[in-house]
């Protein structure tokens, strides 16, 4: 390596002069000669991309297997509580499989970014991520960020997993190569098909509530405000379509995350509806109840959807954290205290991180899984012998995953994802075995296009914490 002395912008032709600094510059070949937190770019070191380099696993290891994780950990008005705890699953996961040796004595490493809630940042990170880290796969979360990101990791041959992705757009993108057997783009998290439909029932008063008093009891006037994105459109869509019983109004009112938020407000301000369903994430919910509160507009009816049941949600409310107190919400069942898979995760997940419940939050059982998934799916891409292990490569563990669901009128060796049953599951997938897993989120009986249906819950808020109702498991009519 060669340290530069001070240059011009004009003279490295880079994207600005930031980098040009009195210290001067290193010239490089690869990433390999520059410093752990830069990349080469045009032949100089350069910064890695913003928002990335924070690592979780053995990364000095020189036969860790790498793995990437482009994650809205903040927004504009802070870090994002129920991302963080998604992502402690996944370490959790990553932690328990490499005490058991990984993957042929081989541990998991995760390089994390932070995309700030920017679909374009994301994939930046992720393209990032495959080119200077060359992981086989990527964690997403988010719909938008994940159909954003699935162009760059579906041309690069990378598996691309999210486990809070549910708009039905990723279902549809093209992601099985010539000839390959399995798609390249997977979810634990079902999709909005399905949770719209519910919501559209539970508001028609057509599925019973286990409640008292019925809380969905004449219902005329609805609201749907949702977030202009993929999430935010595929799930209100799937409610407009099913929400269409005589006599009820409904109006939409949609806004950009993280943006301004007034013609939402002023649109339920307006219509004084019976209930508003909020399909968006919790720091513009929160701007939303806070704003009508402003206005003097209290008492409202919330219905909320699974990217607000998130501790941040009382966070960002603040003083007005009263106001969504009796709300109701749905999400895919996360609290499932009769569940020994789920009731295992929890004590593990509670052990490791000061107690936190990881059932008031959406998705961190599906995280958990995604991971254990992700490291099966590994275990068949190497293969059974030992010392000739095969490539690993995201359509090599694409088709291990394909490998998880036994064809229907057929049994397979029943695994539960976490760590009592993965020594030997693994070594059933090192042998091309077909296998059926239980998740910490449910079963897992995933389709030709990696979709697996789920048990939804329906949520409501009690003294600032979510409360399970019920579970409900959606209708295949």
């Amino acid at each position: 390596m060669r340290a530069l002395g001070l240059m011009t912008c004009g003279t490295l032709l880079l994207s600005g002069c930031s980098f040009t600094t009195a210290g001067g510059l290193t010239e490089c070949e690869t990433s390999a000669d520059c410093d752990s937190a830069q990349v080469c770019n045009a032949g100089f070191c350069l910064p890695q991309p913003e928002g990335c380099g924070l690592e979780f696993g053995p990364a000095s290891a020189t036969n860790a297997i790498a793995l990437g994780a482009a994650l809205p950990l903040t927004t504009a008005d802070g870090k994002d509580e129920s991302e963080e705890q998604a992502l402690n699953s996944i370490k959790l996961a990553i932690e328990e499989v490499n005490q058991r040796e990984g993957i042929n004595g081989r541990p998991f490493v995760l390089y994390i970014c932070d995309t700030r809630s920017d679909a374009n940042r994301a994939r930046a990170q992720a393209e990032w991520l495959v080119k200077e880290k060359e992981v086989p796969v990527i964690f997403t979360s988010g719909s938008a960020q994940t159909i954003t990101v699935s162009s760059a990791t579906i041309a690069a041959g990378v598996l691309l997993m999210t486990h809070t992705g549910t708009s039905p757009d990723i279902a549809t993108l093209p992601d099985k190569p010539r000839d390959a057997t399995a798609g390249l783009v997977w979810r634990t998290a079902p999709s909005d098909s399905v949770q719209g439909r519910i919501i559209a029932d539970l508001l028609e008063g057509t599925l019973p509530v286990q409640e008292p008093t019925p809380p969905f009891a004449n219902i005329d006037n609805v609201v749907l405000s949702y977030v202009d994105d993929p999430y935010g459109q595929g799930l209100s869509g799937v409610v407009l379509r099913f929400l269409d019983a005589p006599g009820i109004n409904v109006q939409s009112a949609k806004y950009s995350r993280n943006g301004d938020v007034t013609s939402a407000v002023g649109t339920i301000g307006s219509a004084q509806p019976d209930i508003t369903v909020m399909a968006g994430f919790s720091e513009d919910n929160a701007k939303i109840v806070s704003q009508l509160v402003a206005q003097g507009r209290t008492g409202q009816r919330w219905f909320f959807t699974d990217a607000s049941k998130d501790r941040g949600l009382f966070t960002a409310l603040g003083i007005n954290r009263s106001q969504v107190e009796g709300a109701y919400g749905t999400a895919p069942a996360q609290a499932r205290p009769n569940d020994p898979v789920y009731r295992l995760f929890e004590q593990r997940f509670r052990s490791a991180y000061l107690n936190q419940d990881p059932g008031q939050y959406s998705f961190t059982a599906h995280a958990y899984d995604a991971m254990y998934l992700v490291a099966l799916g590994t275990a068949y891409a190497v293969g059974p012998d030992n010392s000739k292990p095969q490539p690993i490569t995201g359509a090599r563990i694409a088709e291990g995953l394909a490998r998880m669901t036994p064809p229907r009128g057929e049994t397979a060796p029943a695994f539960e994802l976490g760590f009592s049953g993965f020594i030997e599951a693994r070594a059933a997938m090192r042998a091309g075995t077909i296998i059926d897993v239980k998740g910490a989120s449910g079963e897992l009986d995933f389709d030709a296009a990696g979709e697996a249906p789920s048990e939804y819950e329906l949520w409501k808020i009690e003294n600032g914490t979510f409360k399970t109702v019920q579970l409900i498991n959606p209708s295949t009519n």
